[in-house]
């Protein structure tokens, strides 16, 4: 058995436990009626807060929880008798933005263990060489375990593994099987229309350097020009060298003052045109887009590098299924969850987030395959992990913690959505849970420093004292995470602003949150 298997079959464990068990204590143990309304009010400072960036308080969501009160006995993993510092509107259910990426990689940590890796295999027919030539008369498979991280720098150290096994020619297809993630089709312009931002790109159990497409932008004054780098090298692909510099002018937003777009020629090639001009005040500038789908991007990154090597291919990219029989080649073996984490909340990273939430699901198929009694090899399974498979996961969590879910859903793990559902208090019980759990230093060593880094580098409140996790859509501002107070507490924070009237003054205002929360 592997080591991941054991992990998750130990988590099985637990969810089967929390399912069965009978209501457990609530974090937030409901203060006696003058506590409650003394939480229930705004602060002074909050107030005035409010009144001068102009956000309605109405709008706005706060739960502030002291972690350092929780006690743990041999009986319960947890105890529920915390006395809120502060609570406002925290019952109302509302959107959270990507602050809702803590509950997914805090569950991912004490679920799935911080040493969880992802598998990728590459394989071939069971008898089908490489010759003496280093000819390969079979289609190459590559099977998808959900990598959240398999970038460029990895696959491209696989390609290399192929050609040091004696690899010099591929004659077949390459047939990806994606089947690891069951999910229906995404159109990646649904949310937003923005399909082409890299934010938006939807699962991919064989997901490869998040399909992205980079041009690096670096202005050259002198010649009134900004020189432009593609990377990576995509067969058949070709991109401008220079983009016009503009003199005057703030840089703003500079990514919608670019013309993008794609131009498919009879040969196959595509061409690559920008309109408009880079602002000499925005400085060197990646512009990074999805410009392909899944299997046409795989196929032109794949051709590109296998030629540079030396290699030959002739085939394309397809979808399939690895056979029973197959002999595996490799197997590339992601970086572990803990830094997966780290990634996905320092920098907010979408696609990440959201390979992560499915991979929850995997004990979800594991326990179904136990159950049916059907025997599934490592690195194979019966079906593919869905999305109700991961949200079974994250309710049964909470209530094993006692933590009331009315109010919460989430619909895929990230935050970017319009349907994920939290409240306040719900948020701040999690982060409680999280700081007496078996990761605490794990989960809180991934989260931006405030004034620091990540997300978090520009905001210069409470600077070193905070770790927190932002949020960001159109229609919301928020913040989860924790801050060591000037008193030696600890606090957990979730703060959120949900009303298109009082978003211009909404950062301003959570900011003047977490540093209420420092002084006290």
């Amino acid at each position: 058995m592997s080591k991941n298997r054991a992990i998750l079959r130990f988590a099985l464990t637990g969810l089967v436990a929390a399912l069965l068990a009978g209501p457990a204590p609530s974090w937030s143990q409901a203060p006696a009626p003058e506590a409650g309304a003394k939480a229930n009010a705004l602060p002074a400072e909050l107030l005035r807060a409010a009144k001068r960036w102009k956000v309605d308080l109405k709008d706005v969501t706060i739960a502030v929880l002291p972690v350092d009160d929780v006690r743990r006995t041999e009986k319960d993993s947890n105890v529920a008798r915390i006395r809120p510092a502060l609570l406002h509107r925290a019952d109302v259910s509302v959107a959270p933005a990507s602050s809702a990426k803590v509950v997914t990689t805090l569950v991912a940590l004490e679920t799935l263990g911080s040493h969880y890796r992802w598998y990728t295999g590459f394989y071939a027919d069971e008898k089908a060489g490489p010759d003496a030539k280093g000819v390969l008369r079979s289609p190459l498979y590559i099977k998808g375990g959900g990598d959240p991280n398999f970038v460029l720098e990895a696959f491209d150290l696989e390609l290399t593994r192929l050609r040091e096994k004696g690899i010099r020619r591929i004659e077949g297809d390459i047939v990806v099987d994606r089947s690891f993630f069951d999910i229906p089709e995404t159109n990646r312009n649904a949310f937003d229309g923005r399909g082409s931002r890299p934010y938006n790109l939807p699962p991919d159990a064989a997901l490869v350097n998040y399909r992205n497409l980079s041009f690096e932008m670096t202005p050259d004054p002198e010649k009134g020009v900004a020189q432009i780098v593609m990377l990576p090298r995509l067969a058949g692909v070709t991109a401008p060298k220079t983009i016009a510099l503009r003199k005057k002018g703030g840089c703003g937003d500079w990514k919608s003052a670019l013309g993008y777009k794609l131009e498919r020629r009879k040969d196959g090639t595509v061409r690559v045109r920008f309109t408009g001009a880079l602002p000499a005040a925005c400085g060197a500038k990646n512009f990074n887009v999805i410009g392909f789908e899944a299997n046409e991007y795989l196929e032109r990154l794949f051709r590109g590098l296998w030629t540079q090597k030396g290699g030959a291919w002739t085939g394309r990219v397809r979808e399939g299924a690895v056979p029973e029989n197959a002999r595996r080649l490799l197997t590339h073996v992601s970086p572990d969850a803990g830094e997966v984490v780290r990634l996905v909340n320092k920098w907010s990273n979408n696609p990440m987030a959201r390979h992560l939430f499915l991979t929850l699901g995997y004990a979800a198929v594991e326990k179904e395959a136990q159950d049916q009694k059907i025997e599934v090899e490592d690195g194979k399974h019966h079906r593919g992990v869905r999305l109700d498979d991961a949200r079974g996961v994250v309710l049964a969590w909470l209530r094993d913690r006692g933590i009331d879910a009315r109010g919460f859903y989430m619909e895929n793990g990230s935050g970017l959505s319009r349907e994920t559902r939290v409240t306040a208090r719900l948020m701040a019980e999690v982060l409680a849970a999280g700081a007496q759990g078996p990761y605490a230093p794990e989960f809180m060593a991934s989260l931006p420093i405030t004034g620091e880094d990540g997300t978090m580098a520009r905001r210069k409140v409470a600077v070193s004292w905070g770790r927190m996790k932002t949020g960001l859509l159109r229609d919301v501002r928020s913040i989860a995470g924790y801050v060591h107070a000037k008193s030696g507490k600890r606090y957990a924070l979730y703060a959120g602003v949900n009303g298109k009237e009082s978003l211009p003054g909404a950062q301003a205002f959570l900011d003047n949150v977490i540093l209420w929360t420092y002084e006290h």
